[in-house]
């Protein structure tokens, strides 16, 4: 009896050791995994776990879409995707959100951005460096999502304009951009009467995701329903 018992409990061992050995493995293999993620995304400039940084105090100071700017911009990180509308609303009005929240900035799509944005220069609320925004005017922007209300048609010129986004959305990620991003669109839409391809082009001009360009900019590349 003692030697079945006695077999019995190395058969059990053994079982154990095997099943730690496999999971050891698992474990393993998952963080090789992991690490090559992170490194592939450290390679496309792809920021994985970015915690970002206080809003930044000041302006870039040099002229939008120049290279001064990209320059400075593309090493800031008071942008960054886990920042919460919330958050932004308990920050200073003068304090400022600046770089890419999810990949690093790309020169010739951020020179077309700000090229495309100067078309809508005269309308207060639309930012002029997606890569640049006021405190002050993203909480205004938060506000406008919180306040506005879209009728069934101006509904349905909002869903029509999103669906030609790049993002098929406000942005890439629910994160304050998404929802400042939607307060501008009805905003737009409710003050200015605007049209489905103006909206669409806003909402892809004002996005702060970073990366490069879906495909190489064009003159054309800009939708505008007023020229």
């Amino acid at each position: 009896m003692r030697k079945v018992a006695s077999d019995a409990a190395r058969g059990r061992a053994g079982l154990g050791a095997a099943r730690i050995s496999k999971l050891q493995a698992a474990l393993g293999a998952a963080v090789v995994a992991l690490v090559g993620v992170v490194g592939l995304a450290a390679m496309q400039g792809v920021h994985l776990f970015d915690t970002g940084a206080p809003p930044a105090t000041q302006a870039s100071g040099p002229e939008p879409g120049s290279a001064a700017a990209f320059a400075y911009l593309s090493a800031q990180r008071s942008n960054y995707c886990s920042l919460s509308p919330e958050k932004v609303m308990g920050y200073p009005d003068e304090a400022r959100l600046q770089g890419a929240c999810c990949s690093a900035m790309d020169t010739a799509k951020y020179e077309w951005q700000v090229n495309g944005l100067r078309l809508f220069a005269r309308i207060r609320e639309i930012p002029q460096d997606p890569y640049d925004i006021s405190v002050g005017q993203a909480q205004e922007l938060l506000g406008y999502d919180g306040a506005l209300t879209l009728s069934a048609e101006q509904q349905k010129t909002y869903d029509a304009a999103i669906a030609m986004t790049d993002d098929k959305a406000p942005c890439c990620c629910r994160c304050w951009r998404w929802y400042m991003t939607r307060g501008l669109a009805k905003f737009l839409i409710i003050s200015h009467s605007m049209g489905v391809d103006d909206v669409a082009s806003i909402v892809d001009l004002v996005n702060g995701c970073g990366g490069p360009m879906d495909e190489a900019p064009t003159a054309g590349a800009v939708r505008t329903e007023s020229g």
